[in-house]
């Protein structure tokens, strides 16, 4: 046991020195500041390039690394015949005891009584947030223009479909119905990924009492990180990625549903989300490769057959004046983002506001990552060559997902970066305690009615932890709340000074085609039921020169008589603890501001906000 040890530390010592290093090294690393497109955000308030933290990240988790894989390598003396076989899929192995689809059955059985007796979402209106989505939504619901008519930030279905979906579904134009329907996504996807979690608990080499026990406390956990928001209906398209490339590793024979899937998914999660749609894109190399290396070339020509169809026939469907602003649009806000949105990552093991999580995060990925390299090159592994590479895929799919961290280093923005690297440490930690104890003499005599228990027992926990108040109450009342619902007023959803404005803003502009707002109180346009006179109906990621040029010029052909400016949203965008500088939309739009200036002026104001009148 101590020679061992020693052996394992020797392997680890290199890595920690890299570790020590690269943190002394953090702040060290400043590349030159370059902002040619004049936007403004923190990068720029601090005059701090966009490379820094991307650069930092990359050196932060790879020099670690690397120094474990060369110092495990030397030191196991591996040759190149075994690093050779490291990508090797084997042919499937046939467990004789797999789950029962009872209990996938019973998750899912209790998440839909979950979600029919908990309370609706009765919360005031996000109307940045929230806005975006509905004044997109409307903005094409009037002009029936999709990018040509709005530049959408998040993706095509966050900014525009999903509140048009909603408002069809449940046949009314309200807040609720699409609050309702982004409920139903994020049941959707929770049921995936139980789906997804269900079929690699299933592919473990435990035996089935172990199995259950593993898929219900993954379950138990995915629950809670959907429950508080660390996963959402964003990330379907990366689980259902995820669920594919699983099940085509493990086969032997070419599956042309999985392969469809495949090809149209990088496509699809571009429109679903953008950003997940780039992470999507950026797995699909490696992935490819462990195909090639194996001779799946039919997979690998079939996805991207399939990939190049779906962007022509998506070409031939919106014309090629929509794909050519979809290009457009999608690039503008991929090259600005970091400059937009960048808030500074914090220096880990310092004092910087938000750096325990951060570095708590980061650590975990070295944690995982060193857990995976152990995998890959141990040939005494107890888990299987398959499930390892896939492992692998779902390891490097989390090392790109924490980008929303490193951009958006906020504390929401870093938990949520870091929950697919959460989600790996959970399985491989559960999988090594229960192989501990499926290998364990004393364990292995234990009657298997106390595993039956046990499970039971972990279920009947599950439910009570979560089950919401009222919930039979709720169940049998299902139809009459949800007709209640959807026909709330949305007016009931405002502030009373909110609600106040918009009277006065209905009365202002009922003769008026179009309304445009500059402040990040984006719903107003929606419930004025007015498209915006520009493009630009979520103002805070309009970003460069170019832009607000381009803004100026719609407002010079729209003509409107009133602006909206102000407002108490004027901050949503600062960071917290860390500067009191302020990046108001009169900050972060210079040019558009001293436009307004030269050609509105106050004609009343309400509470925070000016509605300013043209000369």
């Amino acid at each position: 046991m101590k020679k061992i040890f020693t052996h394992n530390l020797k392997i680890l010592f290199p890595s920690i020195i890299a570790l020590i290093f690269v943190n002394l090294l953090w702040n060290k690393i400043n590349f030159e500041y370059h902002n040619p497109s004049e936007i403004i955000g923190y990068y720029s308030i601090f005059e701090y390039s966009a490379l820094n933290d991307n650069i930092k990240y990359i050196l932060f988790v790879s020099l670690p690394l690397l120094s474990y894989l060369i110092s495990y390598i030397y030191f196991n003396k591996l040759g190149i015949k075994s690093l050779k076989k490291t990508f090797i899929l084997e042919e499937k192995e046939i467990f004789d005891e797999s789950i029962s689809l009872y209990f996938l059955f019973c998750f899912f059985f209790l998440i839909l009584i979950f979600f029919v007796s908990r309370e609706f979402n009765s919360n005031l209106i996000d109307l940045f947030h929230e806005g975006q989505a509905l004044s997109g939504a409307l903005n094409l619901k009037l002009n029936s223009q999709l990018w040509s008519g709005s530049f959408i930030i998040t993706s095509l279905f966050v900014d525009i479909l999903n509140a048009n979906i909603a408002w069809n579904l449940f046949e009314i134009k309200s807040l609720s119905a699409y609050r309702l329907y982004i409920e139903i996504l994020n049941l959707i996807t929770l049921l995936i990924i139980l789906i997804f979690v269900f079929n690699l608990t299933n592919g473990t080499n435990l035996n089935k009492s172990l199995k259950t026990i593993f898929f219900i406390l993954v379950c138990f956990f995915i629950f809670l990180q959907l429950d508080n928001v660390s996963l959402n209906y964003r990330e379907l398209p990366i689980f259902i990625f995820l669920l594919c490339v699983y099940k085509i590793l493990n086969l032997n024979k070419l599956n042309l549903i999985y392969c469809l899937i495949l090809g149209i998914l990088p496509l699809l999660s571009l429109l679903w989300s953008l950003d997940r749609g780039v992470f999507i894109f950026v797995v699909y190399f490696p992935f490819f490769v462990i195909l090639l290396v194996n001779k799946k070339i039919k997979e690998v020509f079939l996805i991207t057959l399939f990939c190049i169809s779906s962007i022509v026939s998506f070409y031939y469907i919106i014309g090629s004046l929509e794909f050519n602003y979809f290009i457009k649009n999608s690039l503008d806000i991929l090259s600005s983002s970091d400059l937009l949105n960048g808030i500074i990552h914090p220096t880990p093991f310092s004092g910087d506001y938000g750096s325990s999580r951060a570095t708590k995060n980061l650590l975990l990925i070295i944690i995982n990552g060193i857990l995976i390299i152990n995998y890959l090159f141990n040939k005494k592994s107890n888990l299987s060559k398959n499930t390892i590479l896939f492992i692998f895929i779902f390891y490097l799919m989390s090392l790109v997902f924490y980008k929303i961290g490193v951009t958006r280093s906020d504390g929401g923005h870093i938990k949520q970066g870091g929950s697919l690297n959460l989600i790996l440490f959970v399985y491989l930690f559960c999988y090594n305690s229960l192989s501990f104890i499926d290998n364990n003499k004393y364990f292995s005599n234990l009657n298997h009615n106390y595993f039956r228990y046990l499970n039971l027992l972990l279920i009947i926990t599950f439910f009570l932890i979560n089950v919401p108040n009222n919930f039979i109450k709720n169940i049998y009342n299902i139809k009459g709340r949800v007709i209640n619902y959807i026909n709330i007023p949305d007016e009931n959803f405002l502030k009373k000074d909110e609600l106040i404005l918009i009277n006065e803003l209905r009365l202002l502009t009922a003769n008026e085609k179009c309304f445009q707002v500059f402040s990040y109180e984006t719903a107003i346009s929606y419930y004025l039921n007015k498209v915006t006179c520009t493009k630009f109906y979520h103002i805070m990621n309009m970003g460069s020169k170019k832009n607000q040029l381009i803004f100026i010029e719609e407002l010079k052909k729209n003509k409107p008589k009133f602006i909206l400016s102000g407002g108490s949203y004027q901050n949503i965008g600062n960071m917290k603890g860390r500067s009191e500088s302020e990046l108001s939309p009169k900050d972060r739009f210079p040019y558009i501001d001293n436009f307004i200036s030269e050609n509105y002026k106050i004609y009343k104001e309400i509470d925070k906000w000016q509605i300013l009148v043209k000369n």
